[in-house]
């Protein structure tokens, strides 16, 4: 199984001497990925399970478990959690040596953040030492905040693992019910190129409920992708049900016998019966003997059974919850009574807690009088659970807790509540707050009196799941804890209360793309006249990101923002006539002050930490104000906001919103001044900002650093990493529309700038499609139309008008907008059209047009080839008309790009040495020229942009023609061309070469 790294492979159910397990824990590579994949019952754990041994038998191997479940998708990191708090439990079982050792590892690894994840793995509280705090610049409370430090943290603390214990094993169960954060946290664990030790996961998952619509099935495909490049190896097992031959040899092996023609009547019918699923054939055998149909004969010594009786007397066991509850049925009533107290717990639980509950619970037609550990003994017997050690137990397969609470569904929910309220009761503080969501759930499912006493406890589990990110069970807790409260009494006896629920309903709503729910709940509040302008705050930003995110109604969300923070005291313009002078002014003055902050390190260091609620707000808005700004082409407000963000930084201590003042600031110094170094100064800093102070608006300060700013001193190519870092955090904290702007660059942007092969970007473009439709953000997905078909047309052979932006995907005749995001869009994607459909439409576009895209999105990296396209397109009509209104503006475009390579910038180095041949033709300079020429030609090819590699050609070739007459070195240079825009896609340009070749043949 380890040899052949990603290879599938499909597989019977692995008996108790399976062998295969060796060889997966001694491969060579540090890192392993297995999925084990099946149905339902075909052995799927069982097979995970054969890797203990092996690892055991190393002296300082480690090998736990941990599971999904069903009910508990929206719980982030369960599965991760209960594998890592078995590890603790483990670890607390060392010699006192030993204990220390990794005590001290975990605790210089975790350099001050353990804290952040005792909220999910309280079991760490006795391992590592209590002097050991979360840092005071951290907030475990912050919604955006509390997941990627959670993220981080399983990292870490698994590096420290690795170094102690080797090989590490985690096995996660019933991975097709994880939520998406614990996909995301796998991903980050496996994908750890600092983690040099051995580590392994084993992803168990019934591959019924896995489909390519699943958050699994494309979370795979992304680990298949990346696999190579992060250093693990893949293996896949696909375990299918048994065949009849192979039910036959259970059969025979669990009655030891020999001669295979005897049990193959019987064989066949349990194979008809249970369709050679191994658990539900275990069950039917079970159920067999229990009914008295499969003895063992002591007269005989063998077993006997009558296979007429059987057939007759059985029905298909397909449904292994009817087998399984006939064999409850069969239990005696206190034993009953306690399998569904443990069911109620989940799939594994203590005996402690089973002991609680049935001391505190009332039931007068049950004998109480039975020991617990009797009854435990009891279920183990029949093998309905199992040991996992430490006085704990758990389900020996999923179904069997199924089949203890899928009968009466009204009876059931007031069981649950009862055990709910008896855990809340006897519980303390710690322990409370340790299964909170799992109390909390028991309680809601039967909770149909609506007692009021109730409401706290879902306003504490919906605080505690917005502050991981959780929130679907966020807005779940929120909604639960609202409907508990009394119609009348809402705003009068409850108002602390109800504020808090509604605002993070809203919240949670908001984040997750429900704008809908999300205003419904707002509204609540905000048409009440007695909540102040603080209290009213969040639900009136929500309200304002609403109008610019979904609606695109950016001149409202302004109006709104600013109205906002001038109820907050800050009016940000004097008068909006001087609007433009002023901002003028404040930018330079800004700039001139941030000049003299300290070094990007030492900036939080020196500066301190903001720590007023008022001017917190106050930065929300302004960040949201300058969002709503650079989307609605209102550069005034949006200079304003940023450099009143600098200065509130500069003057009052560094927050989290600081990191977006500063990369606003150096977007801005790009635009203005094209000091790229001063730039990217602001740049960094706003990333150490960011890091330091945590990562309220990480995907946006990701996405404008390495999309405005770094771009001009870094190879484009180096930035997309850090880009999809942007998307990552979008989606882990809500950030969706920087989080799709992010997808978009990753996946489109920086592709088509790079040449890539336009045939795999379009690949991608129905699937980031589809993703930005999901979260309800029309702006990308209206960018993303126009790319799309920008790029159908470019690989179209079609004879019809190419360079006309119009097509199945998009079209732009009756495309009218305000927005300038959409409208740079729309000019960029058909600059590009007629750039390689048609270079005098192209050139007349360039002069039309002028610098209008660079003037609606400043600063983004797409100015560096929409610039060089216009000064490509006005050199050729110049260098074939002579006209000055061709040669003006591309000498002006061409001592821009200058300017950018002579500052360094390695984005733009063959742009220029073009540029540079087509000015030398222009002028008569030929040698020059064809130096020129030769050297891009030669830069471009190293640099693997197919695209201009195409280009570099056809204009060399144009120069040869048209004035050196070279025909034969020409030609050569067509076919170059014409080889490039083939690989490139481009079939149509690639085409148009091939009929010029034909006329110079």
């Amino acid at each position: 199984m380890g040899a052949d790294n990603g290879e599938n492979r499909k597989t019977e159910p692995p008996s108790s001497s399976d062998t295969t397990s060796p060889s997966l824990i001694h491969s060579s590579a540090k890192k392993e990925l297995i999925f084990i994949t099946g149905n339902s019952g075909v052995g799927k754990s069982s097979l995970a399970q054969t890797l203990k041994k092996h690892v055991e038998a190393h002296s300082n191997g480690i090998f736990v478990t941990g599971k999904f479940e069903l009910n508990g998708g929206d719980v982030p990191y369960s599965g991760i959690a209960k594998a890592f708090g078995e590890i603790c439990e483990k670890i607390k079982d060392l010699p006192r040596q030993s204990l220390s050792k990794v005590e001290a590892a975990i605790s210089e690894a975790m350099e001050g953040e353990v804290e952040t994840i005792f909220r999910l793995m309280p079991e760490l509280n006795d391992i590592v030492s209590k002097t050991t705090t979360a840092s005071p610049s951290a907030d475990v409370t912050d919604v955006e905040h509390g997941h990627e430090r959670v993220k981080n943290a399983f990292r870490t603390i698994t590096r420290a693992l690795c170094s102690q214990f080797s090989p590490m094993v985690v096995v996660l169960d019933d991975v097709q019910w994880a939520d998406v954060t614990s996909l995301e946290a796998i991903d980050f664990l496996i994908s750890d190129r600092q983690n040099k030790n051995s580590f392994m996961i084993v992803l168990c998952y019934r591959s019924s409920e896995v489909d390519e619509n699943s958050l699994l099935f494309n979370k795979i495909r992304t680990l298949e992708e990346k696999k190579a490049k992060y250093g693990f190896n893949i293996t896949e097992v696909e375990l299918v049900c048994c065949q009849l031959e192979d039910v036959n040899k259970i059969l025979m092996a669990m009655m030891s016998i020999d001669d295979a023609e005897e049990t193959q009547g019987l064989a066949a019918i349990c194979y008809k019966r249970t369709l050679g699923n191994p658990f539900f054939l275990t069950e039917f055998m079970k159920a067999l003997q229990e009914e008295g149909l499969v003895s063992y004969d002591l007269f005989s010594l063998k077993w006997i059974w009558d296979e007429k009786k059987i057939a007759d007397s059985t029905m298909s066991a397909a449904n292994v919850v009817e087998l399984l509850q006939a064999r409850i049925r069969k239990l005696p009533e206190s034993v009953q009574l306690m399998l569904k107290y443990a069911a109620c717990l989940g799939s594994s639980f203590s005996i402690a807690t089973l002991r609680l509950i049935w001391q505190k619970h009332p039931v007068l037609s049950t004998d109480k009088s039975e020991s617990v550990e009797n009854m435990i003994s009891t279920i183990v017997q029949g093998s309905f659970i199992e040991s996992c050690g430490d006085q704990r137990y758990r389900f020996v397969h999923d179904k069997v807790q199924e089949a203890v609470l899928s009968r009466d569904e009204e009876e059931n929910a007031s069981f649950q509540f009862r055990i709910g309220t008896i855990l809340y009761y006897a519980l303390n503080d710690k322990e409370l707050e340790n299964t909170l969501f799992d109390i909390v759930d028991l309680i809601n499912k039967g909770n149909r009196s609506k007692r009021l006493e109730f409401v706290t406890l879902n306003l504490r589990a919906a605080e505690k799941a917005l502050s991981i990110s959780a929130f679907h069970s966020a807005s779940k807790y929120a909604v639960n804890g609202i409907n508990l409260l009394p119609a009348a009494e809402k705003w009068t006896s409850h108002r602390t209360w109800s504020l808090r629920l509604y605002t993070i309903a809203t919240e949670a709503e908001l984040a997750l793309g429900h704008f809908d729910e999300a205003e419904t709940y707002s509204n609540e509040v905000l048409d009440r006249g007695d909540c102040d302008a603080m209290e009213k705050l969040p639900l009136k930003m929500a309200e304002a990101r609403k109008l610019s995110n979904v609606d695109l109604k950016y001149n409202e969300s302004i109006n709104l923002t600013l109205k906002l923070l001038k109820e907050l005291g800050c009016k940000l313009v004097w008068n909006r006539s001087t609007a433009k002078l002023q901002a003028i002014a404040t930018l330079l003055r800004t700039i001139k002050m941030a000049k003299m902050a300290p070094d990007p390190a030492r900036i939080v260091e020196s500066l301190g930490v903001m720590t007023e609620p008022w001017r917190q707000a106050r930065m929300r808005m302004l960040s949201r104000l300058c969002y709503a700004c650079y989307n609605g082409d209102n550069m005034p407000v949006f200079v304003l906001g940023i450099c009143k963000l600098v200065d509130m930084t500069l003057r009052n201590g560094v927050a989290g919103l600081s990191s977006i003042g500063f990369a606003g600031l150096g977007l801005l110094v790009v635009a203005v001044q094209q000091d790229f170094r001063t730039a990217k100064k602001f740049a960094e800093s706003a990333l150490f900002i960011q890091k330091e102070c945590g990562t309220t608006c990480q995907a946006e300060t990701i996405y404008v650093t390495h999309c405005y700013i770094l771009p001009w001193t870094n190879p484009l190519q180096s930035l997309s990493v850090p880009i999809f870092e942007a998307y990552a955090a979008g989606m882990r904290m809500g950030d969706t529309d920087y989080a799709m702007f992010a997808l978009l660059a990753k996946h489109v942007w920086i592709p088509y700038t790079l040449g890539e092969a336009l045939s795999p970007i379009l690949k991608e473009c129905p699937k980031v499609f589809s993703h930005i439709e999901e979260v309800s953000q029309l702006h990308p997905v209206l960018v993303l139309k126009m790319y799309w078909q920008m790029m159908l047309n470019l690989t179209s052979s079609s004879s019809s008008d190419l360079h006309e932006l119009e097509g199945e995907i998009f079209s732009s005749k009756n495309f009218d907008t305000q927005i300038a995001g959409l409208k740079a869009s729309i000019h960029f994607v058909r600059g590009e059209l007629l750039f390689f459909t048609d270079l005098e439409l192209a050139a007349e576009h360039a002069i039309q047009s002028g610098d209008s895209f660079e003037k609606l999105v400043p600063a983004i990296f797409h100015i560096m080839i929409e610039t060089f396209h216009r000064a490509v397109a006005l050199y050729a009509l110049a260098r074939r008309t002579k006209k000055r209104k061709y040669k003006v503006p591309a000498k002006k475009l061409s001592k821009r790009i200058e300017k950018w390579a002579m500052e360094g910038n390695p984005n733009v180095e063959y742009y220029h040495s073009l540029l540079s041949a087509e000015k030398a033709a222009l002028n008569k300079k030929f040698d020059e020229a064809e130096e020129n020429y030769k050297n891009a030609i030669l830069l471009v090819v190293q640099k693997g942009h197919m695209h201009h590699a195409g280009l570099c050609n056809e204009r060399y070739a144009d120069f040869l023609l048209q004035e050196k007459d070279d025909k034969v070195e020409a030609k050569h240079r067509i076919f170059e061309a014409i080889r490039f825009y083939e690989a490139w896609g481009a079939v149509g340009k690639a085409e148009k070469m091939k009929k010029l070749l034909q006329l110079y043949s």
